[in-house]
Parts: C-alpha cells; sequence; structure tokens
C-alpha cells in the first residue's frame, strides 16, 4: 500500500473589512473599559491604529503640539466620568484647539451616565457625535463606523 498525497488546502483571502480610520484614540481611567473598548475595535476593524489613555491632560496636550493633520486621530472615545479632569472639561479644552484639528477630530462619548442632562449637554458640542453607555458593543457602533 501508498500512502496517498495530502493536497493543500486552499486558504480564503482575508474577509475582515478594511479599517474605515486611521488612528482612534480612547480615554478612561478604568483598565477594564479601556480592554472591552480595544477589543470591541480591534474586533470589527474600526481603526488601523488605536491609542490608550488614562490621562484627557496628554491628550489635550498631544493635540495642541500637532503639526501636520495626518498627526490628528479621527475619533476619540471618551469616557465622562475621570478623575484627573472630567469629560466635559476635556470638551471645553477641545474647543479651544485649532479648527483643523476639530474638523478632522470628532468625539464619541462612552459613559456609565444615563443622566439625560449628561447627554444632551455632551451633544450639544459640535465635535460630539455619539453618546453610548458602557460597555461598548457592536451594535452601538454600526450606526457610525460601518
Amino acid at each position: 500500500m501508498t500512502a496517498k498525497k495530502i493536497q493543500p488546502i486552499e486558504v480564503l483571502p482575508e474577509t475582515r473589512p478594511q479599517p474605515r480610520f486611521r488612528e482612534v484614540v480612547l480615554i478612561d481611567d478604568s483598565d477594564v473599559d479601556l480592554f472591552i473598548n480595544e477589543t470591541i475595535l480591534n474586533a470589527v476593524s474600526v481603526s488601523q491604529k488605536i491609542r490608550k489613555e488614562y490621562s484627557p491632560v496628554k491628550v489635550l496636550e498631544d493635540l495642541q503640539k500637532v503639526q501636520r493633520l495626518t498627526e490628528v486621530p479621527e475619533l476619540i472615545f471618551l469616557d465622562l466620568n475621570m478623575p484627573e479632569m472630567n469629560g466635559f472639561e476635556f470638551i471645553r479644552r477641545f474647543s479651544e484647539l485649532p479648527d483643523f484639528v476639530r474638523s478632522k477630530c470628532k468625539i464619541v462619548i462612552v459613559t456609565s451616565s444615563t443622566d439625560t442632562t449628561d447627554k444632551h449637554k455632551a451633544l450639544m458640542h459640535p465635535s460630539v457625535v455619539r453618546f453610548l453607555q458602557k460597555p461598548l458593543d457592536v451594535y452601538q457602533l454600526k450606526d457610525f463606523v460601518f
């Protein structure tokens, strides 16, 4: 008896969609929330690069130093309740950044707050495009990411 030669299996090409964004930033003081949000965003190929930050102040400082449009992330996923600086203060200071930064970068609030006043206050800012509840999930993203 001779052994049959095993034919290689043809592998289908990668079927994941191309990321819609080049870079997004996650700002949250919780390791667990950063991990969950990064995992969800990676699973649905939202961005080529996902930067995680605990400090909203650091993100604002980085955005103030930007020299080129390619250095500006397209989205910031922002928690409202953080000890160093809350999300509303971040939004206020974000509005003072140069026009080219504000026009390219939009803010998505991701919070545990169920207060409708928080939602209305956040959505009044022109750079805030969504107000999402924690934990982040694919269904919340599908309307504006895909």
